[in-house]
């Protein structure tokens, strides 16, 4: 191949998030020289993957927020993008909420439709937009000719009456390794004392990631036992809220808020328990992060079963706060060395990648 196959990527935005967090991890390890990205994003913006998108080679497209009563307009820029780069033969749709519409105009014009869940259920910003995400999702897998799935039950939800292929979401196992000295000087850095008791999540601290439950299970958590801290790593439209509701509690003395941060892995090193009681999940890539840095796991069980690859994950109730908190004192706080539970499992990222790569291929020789 002269050039590469050029595949389009649809985000709704290109800042740190589960699937697009999954997508940047593919987009390091590929081969580029066989396959690179290029990506459109809705809206004007700026998430924190576009410089490095850019810098490895990709170019960001953006499309106007797709609002039900612009269907005509939305349409016609996908048309217009698609006539104007005929490089983009494939067109893979992580915003699957709406790949229903974009994929109708890639057919028309030819194009390779490949649908990717990354969840079990539509986010829920009002009662009205979740009816027409839902409503969308259904006409999903009849537009796509390849589906993609983090987990069954997300491929499940999607695509109930096609053939789906689960894609993991791996990671860079080398990358999240513990290191006991680098624990050490990350809590230095954040001024956490190294005898402390710290429990760590990361996500966007949105209605599905429960932040009021995290609270919750953090204000049972501190009646058993002062030394503990939180760490939260991420941000999102209900931080504020989140911080005065632990400043009312008389408990945000120990939470740490970092924002979104692009070492995750580093920050992991000095957290003792991962805790995620979501509402709903896909297969969250955090999740096998976690489990990568050897964090033992604390789970809603409304996460899926599969998330479990290397048996450091247990599953908890959401209204049994006090449970959380007991589990969490009770937990042995070892590192262990996790990475070749996760290759057996197929979460390694490079191979993942290898896949990927050879799957694009086989769809244009097919």
């Amino acid at each position: 191949m002269s050039e590469p196959i050029r595949v389009l990527c649809v985000f709704s935005k290109l800042d740190r998030g589960g699937a697009e967090n999954m997508c940047m991890n593919l987009y390091r390890r590929i081969d580029r020289n066989k396959v690179q990205f290029d990506f459109v994003k809705h809206g004007p913006e700026i998430g924190m993957f576009e410089e490095e998108i850019c810098a490895l080679g990709g170019r960001i497209y953006e499309a106007p927020r797709y609002k039900l009563y612009n269907h005509i307009a939305y349409c016609r820029w996908w048309k217009h993008h698609l006539e104007n780069h005929p490089e983009h033969q494939i067109v893979h749709g992580h915003y699957f909420s709406i790949s229903a519409v974009y994929f109708k105009v890639a057919h028309q014009l030819g194009r390779i439709t490949v649908g990717h869940s990354h969840s079990t259920t539509v986010s829920r910003p009002s009662r009205c937009q979740t009816q027409v995400k839902r409503l969308l999702c259904k006409y999903v897998e009849q537009n796509s000719d390849y589906c993609l799935a983090c987990s069954r039950a997300a491929g499940e939800w999607l695509f109930p009456h096609k053939k789906f292929v689960v894609l993991n979401n791996a990671v860079d196992t080398e990358r999240f390794q513990f290191d006991s000295q680098e624990a050490e000087n990350i809590r230095k850095e954040l001024g956490i004392a190294q005898d402390a008791i710290i429990v760590g999540t990361v996500g966007r601290i949105i209605q599905v990631k429960n932040p009021g439950g995290i609270i919750e299970i953090y204000r049972a958590l501190r009646t058993r036992e002062h030394q503990v801290g939180l760490l939260w790593v991420g941000d999102g439209p209900l931080r504020g809220e989140t911080e005065n509701a632990l400043a009312q509690a008389g408990i945000l003395d120990q939470a740490i808020f970092t924002g979104v941060r692009v070492d995750v892995d580093r920050l992991m090193q000095a957290m003792d328990v991962f805790i995620l009681p979501s509402l709903f999940e896909g297969l969250p890539v955090v999740l096998v992060e976690a489990q990568a840095a050897g964090l033992p796991c604390l789970c809603s069980e409304r996460v899926t079963r599969e998330a479990d690859v290397t048996g450091r994950c247990e599953f908890l109730p959401l209204d049994q706060p006090e449970l959380w908190a007991k589990r969490i004192l009770e937990i042995p706080r070892d590192r262990p060395d996790t990475r070749d539970a996760l290759r057996q499992a197929g979460y390694d990222i490079g191979t993942t990648a290898k896949w990927l790569e050879q799957f694009y291929i086989d769809c244009l020789n097919r």
